[in-house]
């Protein structure tokens, strides 16, 4: 199986109080079937750019830029031609239904769904109406 990780999920392996239930669950599954979104690294980079300059910034930065893009190098999923059509669908259907997502996450849900991931994110009801697998580990 291969699980894409939501920024949120991400983000707790540098909170200053990170929920253990999240780490344990992501340590405990293979790091090899493990992916990013490139919106959640985008996401991830305009999080920090809001931070007043400082070493938490810097430090912040430097998490970004050497740590977490090597350990998902060949494992960030772009958003090419494939995912933007099934987007394209998924936004019709949802504001048929009523119930649109905000465009990053409903980029990140088309990406689940094209590329038949397992999404892992605490925001399980913002996906519920997609055709994806959802883990929410802080549960």
């Amino acid at each position: 199986m291969k699980y894409l990780l939501d920024t949120n999920i991400i983000s707790e392996f540098i909170s200053k109080t990170p929920n253990q239930n999240v780490i344990d669950y992501i340590l405990a599954l293979d790091e090899n079937d493990l992916y990013l979104s490139v919106i959640t690294i985008g996401e991830i980079k305009a999080g920090i750019e809001k931070l007043d300059n400082g070493s938490k910034k810097e430090k912040l930065l430097y998490w970004l830029e050497n740590d977490l893009l090597d350990r998902f190098q060949n494992k960030i999923i772009d958003i090419d031609t494939e995912v933007m059509l099934q987007w394209g669908a998924i936004n019709h259907r949802l504001k048929q239904l009523g119930k649109p997502l905000p465009i990053m996450d409903s980029l990140i849900g088309a990406t689940s769904e094209m590329k038949n991931f397992i999404l892992i994110t605490r925001n399980e009801k913002d996906f519920k109406n997609l055709n994806i697998k959802v883990i929410n580990p802080f549960l």
